[in-house]
């Protein structure tokens, strides 16, 4: 793929659609997305890319386009997100926690199963989103092969790509994921798809309750992604800083936000 073809490849994280039909448990409000917004973002999709597809299938043939993915398996993306992507010929990758499956406020198997049918990706955020910077190396290792084992078998489709809960990964999770069966890791990192290297997590640009349509369409010519990233800089300094669950709960109080801080 060429370098001028990449500088138009974004991937974007999404989390919980908002709206009726949605669920509140569960949900992070900072990352809930109302469900007339995320139609008028699919809607500039299509205008400014020429549609969006999943990861999965970008992976296999890299070219100009938007990457839509979802973590977390909220319900609100079966609810929500997903009758509004076929309504437009989409495709997305839906990350989630087997562990956690059919919970309160999360999609169930039926329906992970029927977003499968309809062409989705149904891909691993590990078991129980637990952080993986919190695991050993054993306890790592059987998280990643527990998860894609346990998705594979409920939804009958192959698990090849794994999204670390919160964005939280060590250096070598694309070398441990690769000995699990993975053949990539999405991070959170922000940027421009510029290839299929499996050496590194692929970078994503985090949607937000906020973000405009403007906004997006400037990601998508190359604009904005210098500050996002400074952005994802700092606040990874606060992490490190403060350690993990320090920082969620500063982020709690400044934001009244849920448990899944980014």
């Amino acid at each position: 793929m060429s370098s001028s073809t990449a500088t138009h490849s974004v991937a974007l994280m999404y989390h919980a659609i908002g709206g009726a039909g949605a669920a509140d448990a569960a949900q992070d409000p900072h990352y809930t997305v109302d469900a007339t917004r995320f139609a008028a973002q699919l809607d500039a999709l299509v205008r400014v890319a020429g549609g969006a597809t999943c990861a999965r299938d970008w992976l296999a043939a890299p070219r100009r386009a938007a990457v839509l993915t979802f973590d977390d398996g909220h319900a609100s993306n079966h609810a929500l997100a997903w009758p509004a992507l076929c309504e437009r010929g989409l495709r997305a990758d839906f990350f989630v926690n087997p562990g956690k499956v059919g919970e309160a406020g999360l999609a169930s198997w039926a329906a992970l199963r029927e977003m499968a049918a309809s062409g989705m990706s149904i891909q691993s955020h590990g078991w129980n989103h637990r952080y993986f910077t919190e695991l050993d190396d054993r306890a790592l290792r059987e998280d990643l092969r527990r998860s894609r084992l346990a998705i594979e078998d409920r939804v009958g489709a192959a698990v090849t790509l794994l999204a670390p809960p919160g964005g939280r990964m060590r250096a070598d999770l694309p070398a441990v994921a690769r000995e699990c069966g993975y053949a990539h890791v999405l991070g959170s990192e922000p940027g421009l798809l510029d290839g299929a290297d499996a050496a590194r997590a692929l970078p994503r640009m985090s949607v937000t309750a906020a973000l405009d349509v403007a906004t997006l369409e400037a990601w998508f010519e190359g604009r904005g992604i210098a500050r996002a990233r400074l952005r994802y800089g700092v606040l990874g300094l606060a992490k490190r800083t403060l350690g993990d669950r320090r920082y969620e709960r500063l982020r709690e109080r400044l934001l009244g936000a849920g448990d899944r801080a980014r």
